[in-house]
């Protein structure tokens, strides 16, 4: 592989500017390395060639130009190259130099075919708008007048659009006869046997089937582009008869979509049902077959049957094979040692067919049709009912009025009593009907237990936590003071969270009853003690738990403020610098992390709250939220954090890891700046390498 740099020029103008170009030498001239330069641009024009190792050096003449190969520059060491056009001169006064004008330049860049530059490969689907072009270039077609960045350009979009859409959905499309056109599958990713839309398979997002509108609008587009002058020039006779047979695939299968989409529609909102034995059933005889003419895989069912009394049917299914044309085949070619009959129902919807069989007698006056009706009313008894989703929406309405009946309850009553096999479409209405089937089976009413019942309880197991958690309530000092500077409230929350309560009133208990607590002592749960506050939102069903024991509940200070910066992504690309920077230096490179954190009042009588936290937090049900400001403090002191960061080995590991240091000064007499942090990062670096050399690289 060489790497050179290339440039193209004619007479004292640069046509195509110096850069850096990648192409194997082997087997390969320099006429080779111009077409991929120009883009075969300049193909009926003669070229001569130079060469040279460094910019100080002068440029020396290949004198085979463009026939020269390019080994010689692997062998002479050279990696600059430079094309030079030669203007075209009249042959027959050849002592007359005639210089093209302005508008003859113009008519001869008109006549020449031309297709939109190469984008960069950033992801696949460049890759497929890349090979569409190298596609039309090896058909020798193209675009002239200029038009190759304009209608060209969105017509090879066009195209790249609709490919990149079906991609994925290849194999759905030939199951309905549309197959991609012969000529796209020649796109080089399609010849190695491969496919460009990879992250629809291989990503964890929501695979989206085929979508009518979607694909009607590739169509149109398509059909935009092919309806120009351009597309009825004969150069174009292999790839546009290609793009029409694509717009139809497109609108075949969007065709199909839309009759499935209105069929299924109209199925839904049906107040019938879509299967029923009347219109979807099939029965037949089969007669008898000599014994030594009896296959092998009908011998256990030939056993089976024989054994049962006229008119009395079996289900074939467990005698099935797995195999969906083995299946086919075994009830194509049912026959045993005796005459049977067939019954097979087609449930529809890709579940099969249901097959019931029985002996019959071999002499038609032998028959008895009354047994034959019993046995059919038995059967259709045992069919599975499919009903619409408008049959048991007429069902639900028509009950729903009924008070304390959830439509849970209703869906596995319209189940049971109609039969419907139909299976809930949303999972989480599924697994609550299988839980309800499960209870309505065991017909236990002790494996349920409705926490309603303890609205109100007046046990006294926890009467101990309960009176010393209702002491602490009465203790808190709840004063409000307005924070200056917004305008609004800050609050002091009784407890940061249910388990903090917990613990407070725990360890109040173990101050009274020594520690251990005595075993006549008990601690509820954590959830046992929310549903003793009085619910945030009264109205809603989940009020119904709380039993509002206390009169606290939980509310969220109000005071937050969030500002976003529209250069919020380059601090993040410049932090993801300073990381691989330190990862690739990691043995002379020392990361530190450092924040002065909130600062801490001191000599306060009264709870102070930062204001930071937006959760919500216990309080007394008529009191409010309050605290006092913590601009009124009237000494505090302010803890300076410094955290050595373990540089890991490549850029997903982990930077919260590593060993922190934590100092503390006086607000008002050791103010932050520049010095006393440089003071406290020496202080720190000189613990934390006390026994080894320190960085160089801070």
């Amino acid at each position: 592989m060489l790497y050179l740099l290339v440039q193209v020029n004619e007479s004292i103008k640069r046509i195509v500017p110096e850069h850096v170009v990648s192409i194997e030498f082997t087997n390969n001239q320099f006429s080779d390395l111009f077409g991929a330069v120009t883009s075969g641009e300049y193909g009926d024009r003669e070229v001569e060639v130079f060469i040279r190792r460094e910019k100080s050096e002068s440029w020396k003449k290949v004198d085979n130009g463009l026939k020269g190969n390019l080994e010689m520059l692997e062998v002479l060491k050279y990696s600059q190259v430079k094309f030079c056009l030669i203007e075209k001169t009249h042959l027959d006064t050849p002592q007359i130099t005639n210089t093209l004008n302005a508008f003859d330049i113009l008519m001869n860049n008109s006549y020449q075919t031309l297709l939109p530059q190469h984008c960069t490969e950033y992801n696949d689907c460049n890759k497929l708008y890349n090979e569409i072009i190298d596609l039309f270039r090896n058909q020798n077609v193209g675009w002239t007048g200029g038009v190759h960045d304009t209608i060209g350009k969105a017509f090879v979009n066009r195209i790249m659009n609709a490919i990149w859409y079906i991609d994925p959905h290849l194999s759905t499309l030939h199951a309905r006869s549309c197959n991609l056109p012969v000529f796209f599958t020649q796109l080089k990713t399609y010849q190695d046997g491969e496919t460009y839309n990879k992250f629809y398979h291989t990503s964890h997002h929501k695979k989206n089937p085929l979508s009518q509108q979607k694909l009607v609008y590739l169509s149109s587009s398509l059909e935009l582009s092919v309806s120009q002058p351009w597309a009825n020039n004969d150069v174009w006779n292999q790839v546009i008869p290609a793009t029409l047979s694509l717009i139809e695939i497109l609108k075949k299968y969007a065709g199909y979509l839309t009759i499935t989409t209105t069929n299924m529609n109209i199925l839904h909102h049906s107040d019938g049902s879509a299967r029923n034995p009347e219109n979807d059933c099939t029965m037949y005889r089969i007669i008898a077959c000599k014994n030594e003419n009896l296959n092998d895989i009908y011998s256990q069912l030939n056993y089976v049957l024989l054994e049962k009394q006229m008119y009395e049917y079996i289900d074939i299914k467990q005698y099935l094979p797995i195999d969906i044309m083995k299946r086919y085949r075994f009830i194509k070619e049912l026959q045993l040692t005796f005459p049977i009959g067939v019954y097979r129902y087609h449930q529809g919807n890709y579940l099969g067919t249901i097959n019931y069989v029985w002996r019959v007698p071999e002499n038609e006056d032998e028959l008895n049709e009354t047994l034959k009706a019993r046995m059919l009313a038995r059967i259709h008894k045992e069919l599975p009912q499919y009903f619409t989703r408008q049959m048991r929406k007429n069902v639900l309405n028509k009950y729903s009025y009924i008070r304390k009946v959830t439509p849970a309850v209703l869906r596995m009553l319209h189940f049971d009593l109609t039969g419907n096999a139909a299976v809930t479409s949303d999972v989480i209405s599924r697994d609550i009907e299988e839980r309800l089937r499960l209870i309505l089976t065991l017909a236990d009413p002790n494996i349920i237990f409705d926490l309603r019942t303890n609205n109100g309880f007046k046990g006294t197991k926890f009467n101990e936590f309960w009176n010393e958690t209702d002491a602490y309530f009465n203790e808190q000092n709840l004063l409000a003071v307005d924070e200056r500077r917004h305008g609004t409230i800050l609050y002091m929350p009784l407890a940061l969270s249910v388990r903090d309560l917990r613990e407070i009133v725990t360890e109040r208990l173990k101050i009274i009853y020594s520690d251990p607590l005595p075993f006549t002592i008990h601690i509820p749960s954590d959830e046992w003690i929310r549903l003793q506050f009085c619910p945030t939102n009264a109205t809603t069903t989940r009020s119904m738990h709380h039993t509002g024991q206390f009169n606290v509940k939980f509310k969220v200070q109000g005071r937050l403020l969030r500002k976003s910066s529209d250069d919020a992504h380059y601090c993040a690309a410049l932090f993801r610098y300073l990381r691989e920077f330190c990862i690739h230096y990691k043995q002379w490179t020392c990361l530190i992390s450092a924040d002065d954190k909130h600062k801490v009042p001191i000599g306060e009588d009264v709870a102070v709250s930062t204001g930071v936290r937006n959760r919500r937090s216990m309080v007394a049900q008529n009191s409010t939220l309050a605290a006092a400001d913590h601009d009124f403090t009237k000494l505090s002191i302010t803890p300076s954090v410094t955290f050595f960061i373990s540089i890991p080995n490549e850029i997903s590991g982990s930077f919260y890891d590593g060993q922190v240091f934590v100092s503390y000064k006086d607000a008002t007499f050791e103010p932050s700046n520049a010095i006393r942090h440089s003071t406290e990062f020496l202080n720190a670096l000189n613990i934390q390498y006390a026994h080894q050399m320190t960085p160089p690289i801070l």
